[in-house]
């Protein structure tokens, strides 16, 4: 083991090449299987890990090969933690909240026309939703996102054992009504 961390700080190719056959596989497979990071993602994540322990392992030393393995590990768990915030972050959009009269308003909000789809289904669904009570239209979207029947109880007042009744009516209803809407159209 000390042999591969000499040569690796001699930046001899031998030593990157021993490096990357000792811990590219592993390294690879880990990212791959247990964070469900694409091939290339992880492959380019390897590459990043292993030129980043080529430029500093002159600051470091190393008890023994198990300590070795946990300092390649750390850093791979810092690429991979970089790379997964990296791609959370780019799907989040940011809404600045300006105070109006009280209440929070976004600057996207700020118009008082509502858009129109041009989706006849979405408009009807629309139209439906709106003639529902509050507890039901927060039975069907709650559990349109899955939430448990447990959950949703705690926000409609309503008995959990009879929210799967509630709701399976609720949705007959829903999907009833905007067959017969979209049919008329």
């Amino acid at each position: 083991m000390t042999d591969l961390v000499k040569e690796i700080r001699k930046k001899d190719k031998k030593a990157i090449t021993a490096l990357y056959n000792q811990y590219g596989k592993k390294l690879y497979g880990y990212a791959v299987s247990k964070w469900n990071v694409s091939e290339d993602d992880a492959w380019e994540l390897v590459y990043k890990t292993l030129y980043k322990i080529i430029e500093v392992i002159d600051k470091y030393t190393f008890e023994n090969e198990s300590k070795f393995n946990g300092f390649i590990y750390q850093i791979f768990i810092n690429n991979l933690r970089n790379n997964y915030n990296e791609k959370k972050n780019k799907y989040v959009e940011t809404i600045v909240l300006e105070e109006k009269h009280g209440q929070y308003v976004s600057e996207k909000e700020e118009t008082t026309e509502e858009p129109v789809s041009n989706n006849p289904y979405m408009n009807c669904l629309k139209k439906t939703l709106e003639q529902f009570e509050d507890w039901k239209r927060v039975l069907l979207l709650m559990r349109a996102q899955n939430f448990s029947y447990d959950e949703i109880s705690k926000y409609v007042n309503k008995p959990s054992e009879q929210l799967k009744v509630y709701y399976l009516r609720a949705k007959q209803i829903l999907t009833d009504k905007v067959n017969k809407c979209v049919n008329t159209i």
